[in-house]
């Protein structure tokens, strides 16, 4: 896995489709996502809606039912068959009945109460019994369970019909207590069950177990679900379900229902299985265009890349075949331009490298000749001090130091200490000339003397000091040469009391140019323009002050020369 991300990152297409395919996924599945839940809470708004509607039209249309009922109930206890034999039951004394005339009301009272099941197909069974226990029911009627409680719950509110809180045999109950009207005692007790299937026609709009009648304390009386039914309701949950819940009018029962939200997300879950197939082709087509983009795009950088390869191997050579404008072509360009810059520079530094070979051979043969112009000097410096003339082996000897110092090879800096001994060998050439009309100081500092500056730096400045300054005047002259620090750069100065320059042109006027310039024009070749020579008058109006600005460069390492 390791080797394989490693291969993936290495490759800028690759991390480039990848890029494209999270910018086109993501999008596209937030969208879906979005859409999706979306979908859900507007759906399940609507259904919420619709459930409450339902169940209030349900628990009305139920409550209607158990209104009629007892309506019913009221109307089968003032018949006359009814009240005859239960006023006969009660007190056949008084109200005397032949065994005749009890069939014959028996039958009737059976065929009242067919009439009146068969009217509302809801009624499973009606039940008549008088105060002795006998019962009168409507024909295949089953027995029934709880006769001594249904006496107890309609005891509760005389005249009225009460619904059990229980079921009997599977089916919901009710009773009334029947009372005389003439006496106002009660004779009898009226019972009706309902039947499962006219229960489960009545709530055929709901699915299965999706609808239940359950009593004050959870038990279902009855539902769209008959398996449930005598067992206690338990919610889904809300978060699982869509639960609406209403009290009757006429009972004391519970109508609950509640819809799994699972099954109206049937549909949202197909729309969204097609949202994500969608996606995928969306994403696989735009893939497929974003592999062939990336390869027009990633084309020129690999061609690039193994060209810069073969140029890290010294194998120069240019792309061709770029034809756009983009930033990629501008870099192909760019490369383009440094490789035949390279191949100039290279085709240069080769034959710069011949010359100075040459150059240097040239040197080598050009070495040899000094030495018999040393030898030449020493040999007139012995034949002079035998002769009786002081002065000039020490002249001879000061100009083969000179001429020692300023052929020397490989020596283009050196320490400051080194220049201005130069400097003073110069200086004491020429008073053997002036004798003493030429006198010199120096003030440097020893922290400056390691710093290394240009060989024959101050030659040139203390030669124009001497031929236009100190030899143009008739009185003693002087030489000053100083060096000081100033903000972080080395100046020194070479200061005469000639008669000073003629003119404000600097150091190009009345033939003050040449060697100046020259020293002007090296130092800014070695440092850069912000560095070189100047030129003015002293402060007294009588002398030259040429000062000299370098960068202080400390030497890495001792530099020797022989003087």
């Amino acid at each position: 896995m390791r080797r394989l991300w490693n291969h993936i990152n290495s490759k800028l297409f690759y991390k480039m489709l990848i890029i494209y395919s999270l910018l086109t996924v993501i999008p596209l599945a937030l969208v879906t996502g979005l859409f999706y839940y979306r979908s859900m809470q507007i759906i399940e708004t609507k259904i919420r809606e619709s459930s409450k509607q339902n169940i209030v039209e349900t628990s009305d249309k139920l409550d209607e039912m158990l209104n009629s009922i007892d309506q019913k109930a009221k109307n089968i206890s003032i018949q006359r068959e009814v009240e005859a034999l239960l006023r006969n039951s009660n007190d056949s004394t008084l109200y005397p009945l032949s065994d005749l005339d009890q069939r014959v009301y028996q039958s009737e009272v059976r065929s009242l109460l067919d009439r009146e099941r068969e009217a509302y197909g809801l009624i499973d069974s009606i039940y008549i019994f008088n105060n002795s226990g006998d019962m009168y029911t409507s024909t295949n009627a089953s027995g029934s369970e709880s006769d001594n409680a249904l006496a107890g719950i309609a005891h509760l509110t005389p005249g009225h019909m009460i619904w059990a809180p229980f079921i009997d045999q599977g089916r919901m109950i009710s009773a009334m207590e029947i009372y005389d009207q003439r006496s106002g005692i009660k004779y009898g007790l009226l019972a009706i069950t309902l039947s499962t299937k006219g229960m489960s026609e009545a709530l055929a709009s709901y699915k299965q177990g999706a609808f239940f009648i359950t009593n004050l304390n959870g038990l279902i009386l009855a539902s769209t679900d008959e398996a449930q039914i005598n067992t206690l309701y338990k919610s889904l949950g809300a978060g699982q379900s869509i639960i609406n819940k209403r009290t009757s009018i006429y009972s004391s029962y519970n109508y609950i229902s509640h819809m799994p939200k699972n099954a109206f997300g049937k549909e949202i879950r197909e729309l969204a299985y097609y949202a994500v197939l969608i996606t995928v082709i969306t994403w696989l087509g735009v893939l497929v265009l974003t592999i062939g983009i990336l390869r027009h795009i990633t084309s020129p950088l690999l061609r690039l890349n193994r060209l810069m390869r073969k140029a890290e191997r010294q194998i120069f050579e240019t792309i061709s075949g770029i034809h756009t404008t983009d930033e990629i072509a501008q870099i192909c360009r760019s490369y383009n331009s440094l490789i035949t810059q390279m191949k100039n520079l290279i085709e240069k530094v080769y034959k710069v490298e011949l010359v100075k070979k040459e150059a240097e051979l040239s040197a080598i043969k050009a070495h040899i000749n000094p030495h018999f112009l040393y030898n030449t000097l020493e040999s007139i410096s012995i034949m002079a001090k035998e002769s009786g003339f002081d002065s000039v082996p020490k002249t001879v000897q000061l100009l083969s130091k000179i001429l020692r110092f300023s052929i020397a090879p490989g020596l283009d800096y050196v320490p400051l200490e080194t220049e201005i001994t130069f400097a003073v060998y110069y200086l004491q050439l020429h008073q053997q000339r002036y004798h003493d009309k030429i006198q010199w100081e120096t003030d440097i500092a020893e922290e400056l003397l390691m710093i290394h500056v240009p060989k024959l730096l101050l030659q040139p400045i203390i030669e124009n000091a001497v031929i236009h300054g100190i030899q143009q005047t008739d009185r003693q002259g002087w030489i000053s040469i100083r060096a000081y620090e100033y903000q972080y750069d080395l100046v020194l100065e070479v200061e005469d009391n000639g008669p000073g320059y003629k003119s404000d042109d600097s150091y190009r006027s009345e033939g003050l140019g040449t060697g100046l310039a020259t020293v002007n024009q090296r130092i800014q070749l070695l440092y850069g323009e912000t560095y070189g020579l100047t030129i003015k008058k002293t402060d007294a109006g009588m002398g030259t002050v040429v000062r000299v600005t370098i960068p202080m460069q400390f030497m890495e390492e001792e530099l020797a020369c022989e003087l």
